[in-house]
């Protein structure tokens, strides 16, 4: 239940407009409603970095307002469909349980610089680097993957506000694959929920097997268009120390 937004920016508005008058500033404050002397704040945009390991079926990111709009700015990773290799389950494991943060920036190209973070991309980054050098090309399939027939429609991540089965990509409006957010996030526009949702991101796989391989990530971009305060965001915790990690 989304629609393209166009011209959605990526700062915060502003309520009022700044007019020079005889060599002073004037502010002329106006609500959406425009009634003069009034302004409606909305809270400030809000990056989210998700991460979710291959095994599971969805990762939950945030809760949307009605007129909150998002966008999958970055998506990483790399997902095997084919026989686990056994050298790399151990390091499946150390991923740990999908997760979902904020983090604090306004870029376009956000990172997340925390341990945590750290942590999660060297094991990542060992995964792929694994499937890359022993796993069959055929059933290596990139986070911003296209799925089409010949694959059978597997491989690549979207996000989903509400379809009645979440775990299945059924072409439905609440569902957006993560190569129409790029192209999106490029544009300067994010989808807008229209009701109260819960935003997650899962991997497409009509199997929905448990025994895939490696992990997709990326940072979702939210801005909301309700009057503040705003609603109860998800903040999955970083895994402590020598939770999740290799040494």
């Amino acid at each position: 239940m989304t629609s393209v937004t166009q011209g959605a920016s990526r700062i915060v508005r502003l309520g009022g407009y700044a007019l020079c008058v005889g060599g002073g500033l004037t502010l002329l404050a106006a609500s959406p409603e425009g009634r003069a002397g009034q302004v409606t704040e909305h809270p400030p945009p809000e990056t989210f970095h998700w991460v979710l390991p291959a095994q599971y079926r969805e990762v939950k990111v945030a809760e949307l307002h009605p007129g909150d709009c998002y966008v999958i700015q970055q998506v990483h990773g790399m997902v095997y469909f084919g026989d686990p290799l056994p050298d790399t389950l151990e390091l499946q494991r150390a991923l740990g349980e999908p997760l979902a943060h904020r983090v604090e920036s306004t870029e376009e190209h956000p990172e997340c610089g925390l341990v945590g973070c750290r942590d999660i991309a060297r094991l990542a980054e060992a995964i792929t680097r694994r499937l890359v050098e022993s796993g069959q090309p055929r059933a290596r399939r990139l986070a911003r993957h296209l799925p089409s027939p010949v694959d059978g429609m597997r491989g690549g991540a979207y996000s989903d506000v509400g379809s009645s089965d979440r775990s299945r990509y059924r072409r439905a409006p609440e569902q957006r694959m993560a190569h129409r957010h790029l192209r999106t996030a490029s544009r300067d526009n994010c989808y807008e929920a229209e009701v109260p949702r819960s935003l997650t991101v899962h991997i497409r796989d009509s199997g929905q097997g448990r025994d895939r391989t490696g992990v997709y990530s990326g940072y979702l971009y939210l801005e909301h268009h309700h009057p503040a305060p705003h609603g109860v965001v998800v903040q999955n915790r970083l895994p402590g120390p020598g939770e999740g990690t290799t040494s």
